[in-house]
């Protein structure tokens, strides 16, 4: 049986996508996935950069699979404020940020080497990259090529009138209002999901050395 999949690293922009896709009730086949990246786990399971274990794991033959990728600085910027927020009890971490982007299980070098690994996937499976920064510049395209391929019936008022819903704005109304449905789109110990979503909100929260230290990391993994 095929089986429809959206992949990505936490912090990625999933969650975004995901709201879209509900609102066109349609999406009800699609797992979501972070490929046993959850980071939700107090116990820091071991971290599996296998390729073989991905074939193993997901029918890439015939699954309709898609990879959402962000910024790596970003994404570790969000991953931080997630670990030390949403999910501190978890992992009660202590660390700044400079710390943590150097950690040996949270740190960049994790993400970079995830983002190679399913880089690598959609090359030679020739699987869709959904980039976040594409979902900021144009959400109504990427919308209408994520349902394409998913084979999601939507007319163009309906892009747009999902696309207006599934903004920023909107979705954090939803979540501060608790009435959201959904467990992964409500408050927990105090702190949203929906947080701010730039594009480049890095600079603001990251210091040049760190900045440096991880496109140093970016130009090690070739990512």
């Amino acid at each position: 049986m095929t089986r429809k999949r959206v992949i990505s690293f936490p912090k990625s922009g999933r969650s975004w996508l995901r709201y879209a896709l509900e609102l066109t009730e349609q999406a009800h086949d699609i797992i979501f996935s972070h490929d046993e990246f959850e980071y939700n786990d107090g116990t820091k399971p071991p971290l599996n950069f296998d390729i073989n274990r991905r074939y193993q794991n997901y029918n890439i033959g015939s699954d309709k699979i898609l990879y959402i990728e962000r910024d790596a600085r970003d994404t570790i910027v969000s991953l931080y404020n997630q670990i030390t927020g949403r999910f501190a009890d978890f992992f009660n971490y202590q660390g700044d940020i400079s710390t943590f982007i150097r950690d040996p299980y949270f740190g960049v070098d994790n993400l970079l080497k995830f983002q190679k690994l399913w880089r690598r996937l959609a090359t030679e499976n020739n699987l869709p990259i959904i980039r976040y920064e594409d979902m900021h510049s144009d959400y109504q395209a990427v919308l209408v090529k994520v349902c394409d391929f998913f084979d999601i019936s939507v007319s163009l008022h309906d892009v747009e009138r999902i696309s207006e819903m599934a903004s920023f704005d909107n979705m954090k109304q939803v979540e501060l209002s608790g009435q959201s449905q959904r467990p992964w789109l409500s408050p927990r110990n105090s702190h949203c999901k929906v947080r701010k979503g730039k594009v480049g909100g890095y600079s603001l929260e990251l210091s040049d050395e760190d900045i440096a230290y991880i496109q140093s990391r970016m130009m090690h993994f070739d990512v």
